[in-house]
């Protein structure tokens, strides 16, 4: 993102739109993709899915402008909600009850040893290469999935049903003009016609979205599952759990290398630690679950990303890097746990010719949870850093100097070097401080959201897993 910022010029909430083209996108058409496999078969929509997702790669790789970076975004979302949904409802298929909590838990390690390559190949390539190259590194990974995907059986719904076109075109428009209004609106003033506008609209929409659904033969999301605790709390927990965690790890990205000037591929090594215990957590989760339950598992999943927000708050200009680790390490172990015990959860509360609906929503809590606490969290952060470093710069630099450190951080230093003596070291100072200090906002806009989330998994995620998967309404 501060490669993006330097090359384009880019504000805050236009890397806040690079981030979200994607998960929003995501999160609107992942349950089309998930029913689209259901009833196409699950493995042939995984890979239109992948070779989608790895076209908008190379696009975004070539992209101009940020403009073109944001649409090309976009694609990648497109592509990734159609193959997401098919790698759960595939071990949903293949693996029985007994054993899906441990195919879930290895499905979760998958994707934390992701997180140990990704930060850490994209840094590198950032500082050798630049920004482009890593949009190229998913070429031969989507090539890898292509060829693997051919050792998947193919498996789809048995029974023969249309797809519900009004309620995907409906749900991606709600949440799109949804989240514009929350990112825009910082900007724009909350008042403006344009986002007043935006959040009516994307009510509409989305009350449009409930009345279609529960009146189609054919539902893409039938609203029956939201009588079931076990689905209903298994996605609220996650959404709000990956909100919280997500604003939070958007900004830690730019912290280390804006603040603490780390290089793209320090700041990569320096997220690792969650990785590590992503993993651990999910192994314990998958052991521990037919003992433990969703529901005291995700108290005290809850407990360790509290702990690691807590530590999170404690962070300064200065501060050594063993806080943010230890923070990291626990946001990951109460990730691994909680990703692996309430996706079987939600997995085994719908009939196996459903799987593809389970794993969107599954999915779903987690990208409309990156879209909205990037959203969220991002706005509050930005507002209250626009709002510190327009008054702490005044009269240091020109006012259009100042509007541009205020849409963003990354802007600071080339306007420092136009400043005589000591005042460019006094701005970059008075600046990180500004940042820092909007964290702090942020962080605590994340501990209100883990709080709901400890209230909701008490309230009403069940005690004990289901022992026999669904057949049926509940």
């Amino acid at each position: 993102l501060p490669a993006i910022s330097r090359e384009f010029g880019a504000s805050n909430s236009v890397l806040q739109w690079v981030i979200n083209a994607y998960s929003l996108l995501v999160a609107g058409l992942l349950l089309v993709g998930g029913t689209t496999g259901d009833r196409f078969g699950r493995r042939r929509v995984f890979a239109i899915g992948m070779s989608v997702f790895g076209l908008g790669s190379v696009g975004a790789a070539f992209s101009t402008s940020s403009e073109a970076l944001i649409a090309t975004r976009g694609i990648q979302g497109i592509g990734a909600a159609f193959l997401l949904p098919s790698t759960l409802s595939i071990i949903t298929d293949v693996f029985d009850r007994t054993e899906r909590a441990r195919a879930i838990a290895t499905w979760t390690a998958a994707g934390s040893l992701g997180m140990v390559a990704g930060p850490m190949l994209g840094g590198l390539v950032v500082d050798q290469i630049g920004w482009e190259a890593v949009f190229l590194l998913h070429v031969p990974v989507v090539a890898a999935a292509l060829i693997g995907a051919k050792a998947v059986p193919e498996s789809k719904d048995s029974r023969q049903q249309s797809l519900d076109i009004p309620g995907a075109l409906l749900v991606t428009a709600g949440l799109l003009a949804t989240i514009y209004g929350i990112i825009e609106g910082g900007e724009s003033g909350w008042a403006s016609a344009e986002i007043v506008g935006s959040f009516v609209a994307g009510g509409v929409l989305l009350v449009a979205f409930v009345v279609v659904e529960l009146r189609s033969s054919h539902p893409m999301l039938p609203l029956r599952y939201f009588r079931q605790a076990d689905f209903t709390g298994s996605f609220l927990v996650m959404l709000l759990l990956w909100l919280a965690m997500m604003g939070v790890f958007y900004f830690l990205t730019q912290y280390f290398q804006l603040v603490q000037d780390k290089t793209a591929f320090q700041a990569g090594l320096a997220i690792m630690p969650s990785a590590g215990a992503m993993m651990i957590g999910a192994g314990f989760a998958s052991k521990t679950e037919n003992i433990l339950g969703p529901k005291l598992l995700s108290v005290v999943a809850i407990g360790s990303i509290i702990s690691g927000l807590f530590l999170f708050m404690q962070l300064d200009i200065k501060t050594a890097y063993a806080v943010p680790a230890i923070a990291l390490s626990l946001f990951g172990l109460g990730a691994g746990i909680i990703m692996t015990a309430l996706t079987d959860t939600i997995m085994a509360s719908v009939p196996v010719d459903d799987a593809g609906i389970g794993s969107a929503m599954n999915d779903t809590s987690r990208e409309l949870g990156f879209a909205l606490g990037i959203a969220i969290l991002g706005s509050v952060v930005n507002g209250v850093y626009r709002s510190n470093v327009t008054d702490s710069v005044k009269g240091l630099v020109p006012e259009k100097a100042a509007h541009v450190i205020a849409d963003s951080l990354g802007a600071v230093a080339h306007v420092a070097q136009e400043l005589p003596g000591d005042a460019g070291v006094t701005l970059v100072g008075l600046a990180r401080q500004d940042f820092v200090d909007a964290l702090s906002v942020g962080f605590i806009g994340s501990a209100l959201f883990i709080a709901v989330a400890l209230v909701a998994a008490i309230a009403i995620v069940p005690n004990r897993m289901r022992s026999h998967q669904a057949d049926g309404p509940a």
